[in-house]
């Protein structure tokens, strides 16, 4: 029978089929990439805990009668609860706290619509306020904080804090929110400005009039109300009634009686002045008063895109040489081209002489530790592509696995897409912990290939032999690493958080690096020949084959210099990759003020 035959053993679609087997491989590593692309970039997996309180303020009460009042009724009626585990309370002076814990995996989101249903059936003394219901999430923290503050005559007292304080509200929040993955933006700090109409007690009782009467009058006049519907033909019109104050002047004009002695306005029984909110938070920066900003993200944005928006669209201020804002530019440009004076923290330093700046930025601390993992990934699998070439000493079959290692990563990236992974610390250390792995299969199937070769065995029947004969020791051997980290997904708690993205790619690369080594190397193999040599110390590498000829000298010269002077290359590309591409916003200010001196 020919060797060529069906029914031969060198018979096998990964040799017979070798365009097909590569265009099926490249599609998965497209579908990869383009997954990577789409994978959002967080520092930790999301935690969910499964925990909501429920709080209601009855004033006045002491912790006896909130504990009968309210305490007790909210939990017989939430003691029903789908779900629930454990129900617990605290009543203090005035406070109710009702503690409800969930099984883990509970929907939380159908858990707090179960909550508030049951909380409608329950009657509560008229003086106690509506029950609010709180759940911690830590995905709700700022992703970035920024702080307004100034210098000079006009931001000096609490005229200044108001100014900035308007500054933050009127051009900061509007041209920060309209960013896209932008959830919404906080200020917190300054003086909030407000009216204060401060009425005059002997004026009211000469003219006989109540502090409530003229509340009344100016909540009557400064209205903005729906005022119904207005047919014509098939349209309708909706008409309001807008009669809101804009300035003081109108406030204190305000009549509030009018009868036969005359008018009665605001102004004769009180004093109309511009003033501040009471103050419930003081923020510093540099040891002057000044505005926080507090950028929140939507729910599923990538935090590191959206804090380069943000950081586009606020810019540098303008206090640097051109050659420093034109690198800042290079980094954080927008598409749009602007120009660096046309962005908000220029635009207010050179017309307000307000200095926006950034304080806080999750994003960046993200970034250096996924980078930092990403160079230990890439460095380890660069180590292990030198010690396969030691020991191979055949620069294709090098080759031939170190390719196995970017495409078995790459590939993982797609199932981790499907099962809404994001890359974080825990998803890209299951990475770097498997690359080490993903060489082992594809390193048994070319050494037994190798094997083949040098048993006289053609090209394409050794691939074909070389991969059935040990498929099944790599399969197993694989799945015997899956088993070790496959339970790491059902883990329920915290820890099954967190430590289930690890699982789950470590398990995904392992499988990846499995069908790389089965179907994608004897395919590669099959298409070159492999280095044979005779005699005893066939297939036996120079180095093992040096015997008493090796001594330090020729092992410093010929290995160890070279190797040392390699790993140095490696290092060095490293650094400056990173420091091309590791520069915060202000370092690159502090080089571009050394370039300027």
């Amino acid at each position: 029978m020919s060797l060529s035959s069906p029914q031969s053993p060198s018979s096998h679609f990964t040799t017979e089929r070798p365009v097909a087997v590569l265009m099926v491989f490249v599609a998965a590593v497209v579908f990869g990439a383009f997954s990577f692309k789409r994978l959002p970039l967080t520092l930790m997996p999301e935690l969910n805990y499964p925990t909501l309180t429920v709080r209601t303020e009855f004033e006045g009460a002491a912790p006896e009668e909130v504990e009968n009042e309210v305490s007790r009724p909210i939990e017989e009626a939430l003691g029903v609860v789908n779900g629930l585990s454990r129900i617990s309370s605290v009543s203090r002076a005035g406070v109710s706290d009702v503690s409800l814990e969930f099984v883990w995996g509970t929907d939380m989101s159908q858990a707090a619509q179960d909550t508030l249903e049951k909380l409608d059936q329950v009657f509560l003394p008229r003086e106690v306020d509506k029950p609010l219901i709180l759940h911690f999430d830590p995905s709700l923290d700022p992703i970035m904080e920024l702080s307004l503050s100034g210098e000079g005559v006009l931001f000096e007292g609490e005229i200044g804090l108001r100014r900035l304080r308007r500054l933050a509200e009127i051009q900061i929040r509007r041209a920060l929110e309209p960013i896209t993955g932008v959830a919404a933006v906080r200020i917190r700090g300054g003086l909030e400005e407000e009216i204060h109409v401060m009425l005059d007690q002997d004026a009211l009782r000469r003219t006989g009039l109540s502090i409530q009467s003229v509340i009344g009058r100016l909540q009557q006049e400064n209205i903005n109300v729906a005022g119904g519907l207005v047919k014509e033909g098939r349209s309708e019109y909706m008409v309001r009634t807008l009669n809101e104050y804009l300035n003081q002047e109108q406030i204190e004009d305000t009549i509030v009686r009018r009868d036969a002695s005359g008018e009665l306005r605001v102004r004769d029984l009180a004093t109309v002045s511009r003033s501040h909110r009471e103050r419930e938070i003081l923020t510093r920066t540099g040891g002057r008063e000044s505005v926080q900003i507090d950028i929140y993200k939507e729910a599923d944005a990538n935090m590191v895109a959206v804090s380069e928006a943000v950081r586009s669209a606020l810019g540098p201020i303008e206090t640097v040489s051109p050659k420093g804002i034109q690198k800042w530019m290079s980094r954080w440009g927008s598409p749009g081209g602007r120009r660096h004076s046309d962005r908000l923290a220029a635009r207010l330093f050179k017309q307000e002489g307000a200095r926006l700046e950034v304080v806080a930025d999750r994003s960046v601390f993200i970034e250096n530790s996924l980078r930092e993992v990403q160079k230990t990934a890439v460095i380890g699998g660069l180590l292990a592509v030198l010690v396969l070439f030691l020991f191979l000493n055949d620069f294709k079959s090098t080759l031939i696995v170190a390719v196995s290692i970017p495409m078995s990563v790459i590939m993982t990236f797609a199932p981790l897409n499907l099962s809404e992974v994001t890359l974080n610390i825990m998803s890209l250390g299951g990475l770097a912990l498997g690359v080490g792995m993903l060489v082992d299969s594809s390193i048994v199937v070319l050494e037994s290939i190798y094997r083949c070769r040098q048993e006289g065995d053609s090209i394409k029947l050794a691939a074909v032999r070389g991969a059935r004969e040990v498929r099944g020791a790599v399969t197993a051997s694989t799945l015997t690493s899956i088993a070790v980290f496959l339970p790491m997904v059902f883990v329920e708690g915290i820890a099954g958080q967190v430590f289930g993205d690890l699982g789950i790619t470590v398990v995904v690369s392992l499988l990846a690096s499995l069908l790389v080594a089965v179907y994608f190397i004897p395919m590669l193999a099959s298409r070159h020949r492999t280095q044979q040599t005779q005699g005893i110390d066939a297939g036996c590498h120079p180095l093992l084959r040096s015997g008493p000829s090796l001594n330090p000298r020729s092992l410093m010269m010929h290995w160890l210099l070279p190797i040392l002077l390699l790993l140095l290359a490696m290092e060095a590309v490293v650094i400056a990759w990173g420091v091309w591409h590791g520069w915060d916003t202000e370092s690159e200010l502090l080089m571009a003020s050394i370039w300027e001196t």
